[in-house]
């Protein structure tokens, strides 16, 4: 990912925000200044809908049961935690 810094929020830090707070309704001054990138940076924009996108079609469908190993590496290539 491109870092592109808009204030003090680079690219990858507004990329945890996206996916520790999908559609939270935050006001800290840090929630803030990652909202203002996310309106600023064209790149981040577009991952954010692509989340939303991705939610809205993992609701819609049944999804099998992911077996613990399988979570677990598709959390490690998210950089996400269990």
């Amino acid at each position: 990912m491109k870092m592109k810094p808009v204030g003090n929020i680079h690219c990858d830090e507004a990329a945890k925000y996206i996916c520790e707070n999908l559609d939270e309704k935050l006001d800290s001054p840090k929630c803030r200044a990652i909202k203002k990138h996310l309106q600023t940076c064209e790149t981040c924009s577009k991952d954010l809908a692509d989340v939303k996108k991705i939610i809205a079609l993992y609701r819609k469908e049944s999804v099998p049961h992911l077996s613990p190993a399988i979570e677990k590496r598709l959390f490690a290539a998210l950089k996400l935690e269990l």
